[in-house]
């Protein structure tokens, strides 16, 4: 009680005030507070009549045969834009625009980091043979793998990273590939 005495009327008053619950004490610290994270129309995506368009050229429709768009991605770095795309059957894919002539890096850094965790690099027939790929997980019966593809453009790289189960999608790897590869070629 004597230090309440010694304290000015106003910082009585607010004392009062918080332990009465009526006055909140101000954040000490200004950290606290949660980065700013850029919606997708900050970050330079726009809707268009079938999807997403990024200002870099980019464009991501809503649905690519049976995988839906479920997410954007802002630039950062030597990557461009990109998209994010799932199945119903639990496939996921994404697809990347990087900076002319850095794919190459990209694909490469994708590998080192992958062997630096310890997968294995697999050689598999069919599109996977075009990429590279690692067996992240599963069982005996069903194995969840991972495959990087580079891909180059008239004015910029793309890469495309699909995560999928054999045999699950054995016969959706394929289409997915070939209907992401032409929607790049109409790209400028």
């Amino acid at each position: 009680m004597q230090h309440l005495c010694r304290l000015s009327a106003s910082a009585w008053l607010a004392a009062c005030l918080i332990l009465a619950g009526l006055l909140q004490p101000e954040p000490v610290l200004a950290q606290t507070a949660a980065p700013k994270v850029q919606s997708e129309y900050e970050a330079g995506w726009v809707n268009d009549a079938l999807g997403m368009r990024h200002f870099s050229g980019l464009s991501c429709p809503n649905r690519l045969g049976d995988l839906t768009r479920t997410k954007v991605l802002a630039a950062a770095r030597t990557r461009l834009a990109g998209c994010i795309y799932t199945s119903e059957r639990g496939m996921q894919l994404v697809i990347r625009q990087h900076a002319p002539d850095t794919g190459r890096d990209e694909a490469k850094r994708f590998a080192d980091a992958y062997q630096k965790a310890g997968y294995a690099l697999l050689r598999l027939s069919g599109v996977a043979e075009q990429g590279i790929t690692f067996r992240t997980g599963g069982t005996d019966e069903r194995a969840l793998l991972e495959s990087f593809w580079h891909l180059k453009g008239r004015s910029s790289d793309y890469s495309l990273w699909i995560s999928y189960n054999l045999p699950d999608h054995e016969t959706v790897l394929e289409p997915a590939f070939q209907e992401i590869t032409e929607q790049l070629a109409r790209l400028r």
